[in-house]
Order: structure tokens, then C-alpha cells, then sequence
């Protein structure tokens, strides 16, 4: 080889390596500026999540405060508390980090602000568990606090802002320095040529894979704590030697450290058992902890400290509002049961197990062909296809028959209601009331009534028989004619008693038949005051039919004729001798009215509310002379009602009483000025 050429090999070989050692110190240069970047990096965003550790810990302080002046629930001092807590620990650390970046003034002015910030919260609270909500509420709006916080983010703001600007410029520069040291690269590249080809490859992938290892744990690193951070969970490391490490702690609350009670736990249970273990722990303060513990790599635990206070209150309460639903629904003597929408019955209480002879767990949970006494409860179960298919909103039973476990009959009335749950799925809810006993005394009174009713129909009507026999002998003085006549008078009116009674027994039995047809009113007025007109004359008053209106109802002719008879005779009565009754027939709306006026005395005022009362009488003497039994308003009523039309009456004392009955009209069109 020759001197030239050795010498330009030399000289490409010092050349290269010269290149090299430049590359290298470059590829050192970058990756101590990378280093330094990631340093930098990881300062600031420490930086940045201090300043807002710091924030949140002062807005929970203020939620607090201002959460308990508002409600006066002690329970809005816990964040408060807490916040109070963390705040001296986040203050330290934003000091320790901000020392050399900004003026001692700018941080005694930062705690100025703080301290009237927990100053303003403290004395919202001393106010209101003072004054109350009032003076609190107006001692917040003043804003003393609000003023000290928007200096307080202001300061931090800016600090934030001017440290994103430095990590965005660090950012910068350092794609700036990885562009020049790829320059750098490749002019080597071309100059090193063949000789360095190796190398330069070498260092090349040497390169690429620094970077992309920088990035792989940036990246790793903010996964890791994203994911730490929106843990509900504490994380501990306990050392082979008893040290704990902190490893994460949630956003808010979660355990501040082991204490030594539960390390004592831990270490107890770890002697007997080797794996995984879980338990509950509860601290003094009252907070619950789900403690999860598992093996780690050279002997240590992973400590894994769940806060379940909420959860476990939850579970309590539901336990007991279970319990309360339970107690109350056995207490209640009406049959209560509830089936979902396959058909089991979720809920029954003892009062229908009973009916079953069955215990309340052995119907629960189960459907109709798992109870023995299926067929005995089938009949309660009506509608519940249509409740549950929503084509039916209710169903009322008014009598269903069913024999229970002793085999007595039972009758029941039975209410049924769909509920509607909130996964889209429905429930009937059955109450079934036990008729038995009411039904049994109604037919005892049925019977009672009926019995008594015919003993003394049966001798009052042979005595009438007597008497009229009598008062057709000649010989009688006028006295024993006028007693005779007493006699016959007052057996008319007990025979008047006892069928009124039988009415009202019939009305309230349901077993009255009401024969209602559509009819003109007006007409069936007029007939009624014919029939009445006699007995009215009696007492020396006229009755008379006023000029109105007429229309088409639904009424049962004869029972509208014993309303109507029942007014105008009560009318008649209590009308001084000489006066006159009017009846009237007139539209009031979609309704026709029939009224009957008197100008008597009126409804004394203490009577007026038990006008329709049975045997209610406003003076007795005087109903004994004009005869009576206190029964017919109470008839009246009732048959007004039976036919479905309403009833009432206004007095004035020394005026007279207007009593009035409307039906729904079923021809609007009809005749009216009728004469």
C-alpha cells in the first residue's frame, strides 16, 4: 500500500473514529438531554398536579363549609375536616418545589390568602352553629372567601400556565436537539462511508431503542398513575422487615396509613395462612375497610385497603327497612302478598300463610305449583295476567269465597294493583280483606230484623183488624171513637216503622231492587203530589206543582214516587197550618232538579247536620204529635243514591227549608215551561 494511501486510510480511519467519538459524544449529549427533559418533565407535572392537589383541597374545604352553613349537616364537615388535614402537607410540598422559582413574598403572600380562605370557611361554620342559616348565608355573601380563593387560583394559575410554557419549551427544545444530532448522523454517515458502516448501525439501533424506551416509560408512567388515581383503593407495601410504603391513594379519602393495630392484624393472619387473605377492618373514626392482602416478590405484601363505609351502611339500612317492611306487613291483619312477573310470590305476611297453614319462608320465593295448598289459594289469584300485562290498572273483588287451612269458608275482599319496577319488569301487589265476620253479623241482623219485622207485623195487623171493628159498632161515644182512632193511628205508624226499617235493612244490604227506566220527571212530581195531596190537607196545607222545566231521567217510578212522598209529607208537616208547599222541576246544568219548599220554621242550626241521620229528629215532642219515626230522610237519601242522583237542602231559620234532589238528564232536549 502505498504512503498516500496509507496515510488516507489513516487519516479516514482517525477521520472515522474522530466521527465516531463525535457521534458518540453527540448520542451522550442527547441522551443526557433527554434524561434531563424526562427530570424536567416529571418536575413540572409533579409541579402541576401539587398546584391542583392544592385546589382541590381548598375547594373542599369550602364545599364543606359552605355544604353545612346551607343544610347544617355535620356530615358536609367531613370533607372540610379532611381538607384542612392534607392542606399543611400539599402547602409544604408546593413551598419545597417553588423555592427557587419564585419570591418568598410570593409565597407569605399564597399563605396570607390560605389562611383567609380556612379563616372565612371557619367563621361560616362558628356562624352558623351560632346564628344559624340566615347569618351565615350573609356572611358568605360577602365573599371574603370567594375574593381570597380567586387571588389564591390566580397565583397558582399563573404558575401553572408558566410551567405548561416550560414543559412545551423543554418539549421543543429537546425535538430541536434530536434533529441536529440526526444531522450530525447522517453527515457522519456519509463521511465515515463503508468504515463505520457497522458502528453507525450499531449506534443507530442503539439509539432507537433508548428512545424508545423513554417513550414506552413516559407513557407506562402515566398509565400507571391514571390508573392509581382513579382507584377506589389504597395501596400499601409491607416489607419483609414491618416498613410500609404507600404505593397510591385515592382522590379522596382512604386510609393515611397503616396503624398498628391493623399491621398487627395482617401480620397474625399471614403467620396462619400464606396466600391471599381478605377481612374487614374497622378504624376509630368509624370508617369500614375492605383489607385485601397477597404475596409479593422477596417477601413483601401488596396491602390492598378499600373504604366500604358507604357500602356497608347501605346494607344496613336496606337490612333494616327489610326488617320494618316485614314487621309492618305482618302486622296488618288484611292478607298481603306480591308476585313478580314469573309468578312467585317475593312478598307475603303471616295473616296469609296463615290462611294456608303454611310458614311465610315456605311461600316466599316460590311459585303457586310449589305450594301444597295451591289450589287452595287459586282463587285470590285472579287478573294477575292482565295486571301483568298491563292491560288491566286495577281489579276489585268485592266478595271472593276461599276456605282456609282449617277448612272454614272465608270471604275476602280483594284489591289488586300492578307496580312497576325499575328494570322495565312488573308485580302485582294483592290486599285481600277478611268479610267473614262482617258478613256473618250482617246476616244476623238480616235475620234479626226480618224475625222481629214479622212478630210484630203479624198481631199489629189483627189489632188493626179489632179496631176497625170496633169503630164500625154503634153505641160508642164520641170519646171512645176519638181512642179508637188514636189506636188506629199509631199501629199505622209502627206498621210505617217497620217497613221503613225494612228498607233500610234491604238498602244496606245491597238486596233492594231498583227497577230505574228512562222517564220524564215531571209527571211522576205531579202524580206523587196527588197521592200526597189528601195527607197534606190534614194538616190544613195545599200542595202545589210550580211552572218549570221537565226532562228524561233514570229513576224506578215507584221508589221516585216514596222519595218524593217522603219530602212532601215531611214538608206538609212542619208548614204552618194554612200554608202552601211547592214543588218545582228545573235544569241546573246537565242535571234536573226537583225541589220541595216550605215555609215553616226551618232546620234548627245544631240539627242541620244529621238531617239524614237515622231516627234523627230536630224535636221530638213535636215530631210525636205530627207523627214520625226519624227514618224517612235517611230512606230518602239512600234511594236517591241508589238511583244514582244526588241530594241537599238549605234552610233559614223562621223561613222555611228547600229540600232538592238531582238526576243526571239523559235527553237534554227535552221540554221545558211546562205548566
Amino acid at each position: 500500500m502505498r504512503p498516500s494511501a496509507t496515510r488516507f486510510y489513516n487519516f479516514a480511519f482517525v477521520l472515522g473514529l474522530a466521527l465516531l467519538a463525535a457521534l458518540a459524544w453527540q448520542g451522550k449529549r442527547t441522551q443526557d438531554q433527554l434524561l434531563a427533559a424526562n427530570r424536567s418533565v416529571a418536575h413540572t407535572a409533579e409541579l402541576i398536579s401539587v398546584i391542583q392537589r392544592l385546589l382541590s383541597t381548598l375547594q373542599d374545604v369550602e364545599g364543606g363549609a359552605r355544604g353545612y352553613a346551607i343544610t347544617g349537616d355535620r356530615r358536609f364537615l367531613e370533607p372540610y375536616t379532611r381538607g384542612r388535614q392534607r392542606l399543611a402537607a400539599d402547602r409544604s410540598r408546593l413551598g419545597a418545589m417553588l423555592a427557587t422559582r419564585v419570591p418568598a413574598q410570593w409565597l407569605q403572600q399564597l399563605d396570607r390568602d390560605i389562611q383567609v380562605r380556612l379563616g372565612s370557611s371557619a367563621t361560616a361554620i362558628a356562624v352558623r352553629e351560632r346564628a344559624g342559616l340566615v347569618p351565615a348565608a350573609d356572611y358568605i355573601a360577602r365573599g371574603i372567601g370567594k375574593q381570597a380563593m380567586d387571588r389564591i387560583r390566580s397565583r397558582l394559575g399563573d404558575i401553572e400556565n408558566r410551567q405548561r410554557d416550560l414543559l412545551e419549551h423543554g418539549q421543543a427544545r429537546l425535538a430541536q436537539s434530536m434533529a441536529r444530532a440526526r444531522r450530525l448522523f447522517w453527515a457522519g454517515v456519509v463521511v465515515a462511508g463503508l468504515l463505520l458502516a457497522g458502528a453507525l448501525q450499531a449506534m443507530n439501533r442503539n439509539l432507537r431503542t433508548i428512545r424508545q424506551l423513554a417513550h414506552s416509560a413516559q407513557a407506562g408512567e402515566s398509565r400507571l398513575g391514571a390508573l392509581f388515581r382513579a382507584l377506589p383503593d389504597t395501596l400499601f407495601e409491607l416489607q419483609p422487615d414491618g416498613h410500609v410504603a404507600s404505593l397510591a391513594r385515592p382522590a379522596q379519602g382512604g386510609l393515611l396509613g397503616l396503624p398498628s393495630q391493623l399491621v398487627a392484624a395482617m401480620r397474625e393472619r399471614r403467620g396462619r395462612h400464606a396466600d391471599a387473605q381478605t377481612f374487614f377492618w374497622s378504624e376509630e373514626g368509624g370508617r369500614d375497610y375492605e383489607i385485601r392482602m397477597s404475596e409479593a416478590e422477596a417477601g413483601s405484601r401488596l396491602v390492598i385497603a378499600r373504604d366500604v363505609t358507604d357500602a356497608t351502611r347501605s346494607r344496613r339500612m336496606l337490612r333494616d327497612q327489610q326488617a320494618f317492611l316485614r314487621n309492618i306487613v305482618d302486622t296488618d291483619e288484611n292478607l298481603i302478598f306480591v308476585r313478580d312477573h314469573e309468578g312467585r310470590f317475593v312478598l307475603c305476611n303471616r295473616a296469609f300463610a296463615a290462611l294456608a297453614g303454611l310458614a311465610v319462608d315456605r311461600i316466599e320465593g316460590h311459585t303457586l305449583n310449589e305450594i301444597a295448598t295451591d289450589a287452595q289459594l287459586a282463587p285470590l289469584l285472579q287478573g294477575y295476567g292482565e295486571l301483568i300485562e298491563g292491560s288491566l290498572a286495577e281489579l276489585r273483588l268485592a266478595e271472593v269465597g276461599v276456605f282456609d287451612a282449617a277448612g272454614r269458608e272465608r270471604w275476602l275482599q280483594l284489591v289488586k294493583r300492578p307496580l312497576l319496577l325499575s328494570d322495565g319488569s312488573r308485580s302485582v301487589l294483592s290486599v285481600a280483606v277478611d268479610l267473614s265476620m262482617r258478613r256473618e253479623v250482617d246476616q244476623m241482623k238480616s235475620e234479626f230484623v226480618s224475625t222481629i219485622s214479622h212478630e210484630l207485623r203479624t198481631p199489629l195487623t189483627s189489632i188493626q183488624g179489632a179496631l176497625d171493628l170496633l169503630a164500625q159498632g154503634d153505641g160508642l161515644a164520641t170519646a171512645e171513637r176519638n181512642l179508637l182512632a188514636i189506636a188506629r193511628r199509631n199501629s199505622d205508624r209502627l206498621l210505617q216503622l217497620i217497613g221503613e226499617i225494612l228498607d233500610l235493612d234491604k238498602l244496606g244490604s245491597g238486596r233492594l231492587q231498583i227497577d230505574a227506566r228512562p222517564l220524564a220527571l215531571r209527571p211522576l212530581v205531579a202524580l206523587a203530589i196527588a197521592h200526597t195531596q189528601p195527607y197534606a190537607h190534614s194538616y190544613g196545607v195545599e200542595l202545589v206543582l210550580a211552572a218549570g222545566d221537565d226532562g228524561i231521567v233514570r229513576v224506578d217510578p215507584h221508589r221516585f214516587e216514596q222519595v218524593m212522598a217522603n219530602l212532601l209529607s215531611n214538608a206538609a208537616k212542619h208548614s204552618p197550618q194554612g200554608g202552601t208547599v211547592t214543588a218545582s222541576v228545573q235544569r241546573v246544568g246537565d242535571m234536573l232538579e226537583v225541589a220541595v219548599a216550605d215555609r215553616g220554621g226551618g232546620i234548627p242550626e245544631e240539627f242541620r247536620g244529621r238531617v239524614f241521620e237515622r231516627f234523627a229528629q230536630a224535636d221530638a215532642s213535636n215530631v210525636r204529635r205530627r207523627g214520625g219515626t226519624g227514618l224517612g230522610l235517611a230512606i230518602t237519601r239512600a234511594l236517591v243514591e241508589q238511583m244514582h242522583g244526588t241530594i241537599g237542602f238549605a234552610t233559614e231559620s223562621g223561613a222555611g227549608t228547600r229540600f232538592h234532589v238531582r238526576f243526571p238528564l239523559i235527553d237534554t232536549q227535552g221540554p221545558s215551561s211546562a205548566a
